[in-house]
């Protein structure tokens, strides 16, 4: 997930809506290029000591949306990818047919 300047808000509400998913075999990985002084490390550090599956990386330069984008997924371990915008939500549903 790319992030950029991204209102604290959007943000909680867009992890919360991924935590209460009741598939469980997934990773979130998010670069952040906001500039410096305004980067979300502080609500993503909270975040990722809560759940070891909720990755980060502060990129200390907004790359635009697509660099930021591929800096995200290439933190990815996992075998497929869903790409969301940093302000997105998810209905809680199951992953599999749910």
């Amino acid at each position: 997930i790319p992030a950029y300047k991204t209102p604290e808000r959007y943000l909680k509400e867009m992890l919360d809506s991924i935590l209460a998913q009741t598939y469980t075999n997934w990773e979130v990985c998010i670069a952040d290029g906001s500039p410096k002084g305004e980067s979300l490390e502080r609500v993503l550090r909270r975040y990722a000591e809560k759940d070891s599956r909720i990755r980060y990386q502060i990129l200390g330069e907004n790359k635009g949306i697509a660099g930021n984008t591929n800096a995200a997924m290439d933190m990815a371990r996992g075998d497929f990818l869903v790409l969301a915008d940093h302000d997105a939500s998810c209905a809680v549903r199951g992953g599999e047919g749910g």
